[in-house]
């Protein structure tokens, strides 16, 4: 799985071109800490219906995060085997939230 630290993201998070999904529940996507510019859609949602939500450019960068890693990986590894630049944030929203 491709990863991106705390340094490069900070580098390019308010880059237009740049999707970040994160994958929790709507429930804490609300209540528990975010990721500037982030979109939320659960991970369920995103696995069934991923074209919708990130098109087709495959050479877009998506970073996907969640609370610490576990759920935006699996995306981010689903992603790229479908043939996106796909990378989850290390450390998630959680480590995000603590370094900023």
């Amino acid at each position: 799985m491709r990863s991106i630290s705390y340094e490069e993201f900070k580098q390019i998070e308010n880059d237009p071109d740049v999707l970040i999904i994160d994958v929790r529940t709507d429930m804490e996507y609300k209540t528990l800490p975010k990721v500037p510019n982030s979109i939320n859609c659960e991970i369920s949602k995103l696995l069934s219906n991923y074209q919708a939500i990130v098109g087709n450019d495959k050479k877009r960068l998506i970073v996907t995060v969640c609370n610490a890693g576990n759920r935006s990986g699996e995306s981010a590894e689903f992603l790229s085997e479908k043939g996106y630049n796909a990378k989850v944030l290390i450390g998630g929203a959680y480590g995000y939230s603590r370094k900023k």
